[in-house]
């Protein structure tokens, strides 16, 4: 009736009509803000849609009508929901770009609660993927890092489920996170807004995996600004400290890390390692407690616990840690390092039958030949001593060239700072000495 009248609309109702389009344009411009795609675009979105949840007029009227035009074009939604959502809940262990072990059990029961779900999960996000932002974005994620079944399916294959959001920045820095990083897409998204202060951090790993140390550290340090508490960036960051051998800056990112993130493991066993390096042994075997104390990688804990004790001529509570880490870590250091210890023990046969486990395991060491010469000239071997020992020698002289070539690589790379170019051409063994 009001609308064939040419009566004017009561003040109170005109007010609600203004009211009523503005939180639609709050709305619609929070809508942009999630498309945008970038970090900072999507905790805005978020912030402004709890606000509008406050707002009377949509809370009443607006919100809930444009629920109910969603749900009427997509009649199933509501059924959808509480799945596609568990099914994200599952997903959120994924950090795009960077390849780690599960941080702790949470993380690993949601990789559990996935497997056991899995084609109920998949089902919901395969139909949520044509409808919005989140069924596209959530599908693309499931498809990009953990669809076994899709290995080798293309990016094409990958995205066509949503065509209608394909040029969206959301969904195009999906893509280019996709199986790998696309570093052209990334620049020309950064390029096209500054709001992608994530992207800086993606262009560091890719100069990472280039060896560029410089112009990682520069791109970090841009994601720094940004996040300063970001546990990957100050984990990758650590990384790149530790490659330089700049080991206090190392042990203080890696700190820092784990300090943001008490879960991450690599965070912790990196500060270990550098402490290890840095010769602070009494440190690094108490940083290995929130290890030990957390059951996660108790192998790593135990190997780098026994090589401090070791370091500290603590050799029994060293070898018992060393025995721990062989019941869980398959690999040739294990052995090797139990070879050391037992040889400071004077346990002749047991120091021969590690080093030979090690060799077994990593015929390429020349370190592990040269100590199994060592312990067989000491039990009067002197055949097997004198082939080891040769052996051990043409190992370590082509050792000798390899490494000569790496500082002739290293030297002809441009560097902006001397120091971190002094300390790449040095090369050091850092583990106990038999």
């Amino acid at each position: 009736m009001p609308a064939c009248s040419t009566a004017r609309l009561p003040a109170s109702a005109g007010e609600g009509a203004l009211n009523a389009a503005r939180a639609q344009a709050r709305l619609t411009a929070a809508d942009r803000l999630v498309r945008a795609g970038c970090y900072d675009c999507l905790v805005a979105a978020y912030r402004e849609f709890e606000a509008l949840t406050a707002v009377p007029v949509v809370a009443d009227t607006g919100y809930l009508t444009i629920a109910r035009n969603h749900g009427a074009a997509v009649p199933d939604a509501p059924g959808r929901a509480p799945q596609l959502l568990d099914a994200v809940a599952a997903l959120t262990g994924v950090i795009y770009g960077v390849n780690r072990r599960l941080a702790g059990d949470d993380e690993l029961d949601r990789s559990i609660q996935f497997s056991r779900n899995r084609d109920t999960y998949v089902k919901a996000l395969r139909d949520a993927a044509p409808f919005d932002e989140l069924g596209a974005y959530a599908w693309a994620t499931y498809m990009c890092r953990i669809a076994a079944e899709w290995r080798n399916a293309t990016l094409d294959e990958i995205f066509v489920a949503s065509p209608a959001l394909a040029d969206t920045p959301l969904m195009l820095f999906r893509r280019a996170t996709c199986r790998g990083l696309d570093e052209r897409v990334l620049e020309t998204l950064l390029q096209q807004d500054p709001r992608f202060g994530e992207v800086p951090y993606l262009l560091g790993l890719i100069a990472v995996g280039r060896q560029d140390l410089d112009g990682s550290e520069a791109l970090f340090g841009r994601a720094h600004d940004w996040r300063p508490r970001w546990p990957s960036l100050l984990q990758a960051m650590g990384d790149v400290a530790m490659t330089a051998e700049d080991l206090e800056n190392a042990a203080a990112l890696y700190g820092q890390a784990s300090a943001v993130e008490p879960r991450s493991v690599d965070a912790r066993l990196g500060k270990v390692r550098a402490l290890t390096y840095l010769g602070r042994h009494e440190d690094a075997i108490a940083a290995t407690d929130p290890l030990l104390a957390s059951n996660w990688s108790l192998g790593d804990a135990r190997y780098w616990r026994a090589l401090n004790e070791a370091e500290l001529q603590r050799y029994d509570e060293a070898w018992a840690d060393v025995e721990e880490a062989g019941k869980l870590l398959l690999n040739s250091d294990v052995p090797k390092l139990a070879g050391i210890i037992a040889y400071r023990r004077h346990e002749l046969d047991v120091a021969r039958a590690r080093f030979e486990q090690s060799r077994e395991r990593n015929p390429a060491d020349c370190e592990v030949r040269f100590y199994l010469g060592v312990v067989r000239a000491e039990q009067s071997a002197w055949l097997e001593t004198a082939d080891t020992l040769m052996r051990a020698g043409e190992c370590l002289e082509q050792l000798e060239r390899r490494l000569r070539a790496e500082i002739a690589a290293i030297a002809a790379r441009p560097a902006s700072r001397p120091d971190r170019r002094a300390r790449r051409g040095r090369r050091s063994v850092r583990r106990p000495r038999a």
